[in-house]
């Protein structure tokens, strides 16, 4: 029988890209699921102990990928060890380790209270990822704002039903207020260069279309007018949260049609 000389076929550009995205919801998946058993264990006295044991296993688990992936950096970078269309690359390593380092450092110092939070957190995180790859660059930049104004809403929210944590709510809104004026500013500098800058000697084009700028200086404006409305009256915050998700949702709809 004769040898089959035929090579493997490179995978493309969206094939992997889709991998990279199906990859990424699969390990938020098993995020979700490692949370719901740590929460489980550690939510009853008799099973506390082991909980503990296991989330600091985990934890020196996602150390040991954060070295690796440093290392696997250094050889990319090298030339040892090439990243090209894999999705086990240093990088993707390091993040992923990192993003499980902070999660599991804050149960194993705060116990089961940030866990539901983090429920909302990895999908999130999944959802972004789907959005870069799959969506204009400013829309990616206008979903960001809009999940920095949310947060910020809900943080001034809970502060000022807080009697003893309303600085945060000063704190927040001047933070989001701040990131606004500096996107403001770039997005000011980026039309003038018409999208494109360098960064380390390399020249970038971001790709924005035509609408780009516009959206980019409207959205942050419009999310700092609806954490001032929270700031103002804390009860309207389902008023503000829900204008911003209509706010995104047009906004999607209308990139959406474009990319049809």
């Amino acid at each position: 029988m004769a040898k089959n000389n035929v090579g493997k076929k490179p995978i493309s550009q969206e094939e992997y890209t889709t991998n990279k995205v199906l990859a990424v919801f699969s390990v938020c998946l098993l995020g979700v699921l490692v949370l719901m058993i740590l929460e489980r264990l550690l939510g009853y006295s008799n099973t506390w102990k082991t909980g503990v044991l296991v989330t600091r296993v985990l934890l020196g688990v996602g150390i040991v990928g954060a070295a690796a992936g440093i290392i696997m950096l250094g050889q990319e970078h090298a030339g040892k060890r090439s990243s090209v269309r894999r999705i086990v690359c240093g990088r993707n390593m390091l993040i992923a380790s990192i993003v499980a380092i902070v999660f599991l450092t804050a149960i194993n110092y705060y116990g089961t209270m940030p866990i539901k939070a983090m429920y909302v957190v990895l999908p999130v995180l999944a959802v972004y990822y789907l959005v870069y790859h799959s969506y204009a660059p400013e829309f990616f930049l206008i979903a960001v704002d809009t999940g920095v104004g949310v947060a910020a809403m809900l943080v001034i929210h809970r502060a000022l039903v807080s009697a003893n944590h309303t600085w945060m709510s000063t704190v927040a809104a001047a933070g989001t207020a701040v990131l606004a004026l500096i996107q403001i500013a770039v997005t000011a500098s980026l039309r003038r260069k018409k999208g494109k800058f360098t960064f380390r000697g390399c020249k970038i084009d971001t790709q924005f279309s035509k609408n780009a700028y516009l959206m980019l200086t409207i959205t942050p404006i419009v999310m700092v007018a609806l954490t001032a409305v929270v700031v103002l009256a804390a009860s309207h915050v389902m008023i503000a949260l829900g204008a911003a998700a209509a706010y995104l949702f047009i906004t999607a709809v209308y990139y959406t049609v474009k990319l049809m």
